[in-house]
């Protein structure tokens, strides 16, 4: 028998992606000639942690710093 390589978390990881995904897509196209960069920048960064687990306990540490 085989296990399945794919962690009980990944499939949460794939959604936390695509959703964050859509949120960068949205901002986009609401931006109407100012880039907001930093909205930006706090996306990549949910969407970064959504698809690597390290990256996502980067952010909780930065987050509880802050």
């Amino acid at each position: 028998m085989s296990k399945s390589s794919a962690s009980p978390a990944a499939p949460r990881r794939v959604s936390d992606a695509a959703a964050t995904n859509e949120r960068i897509r949205a901002l986009v196209d609401a931006a109407d000639g100012t880039w907001p960069a930093e909205a930006y920048e706090v996306l990549l960064l949910e969407w970064a942690a959504a698809v690597s687990p390290r990256r996502r306990r980067r952010l909780k540490r930065v987050d509880s710093a802050a």
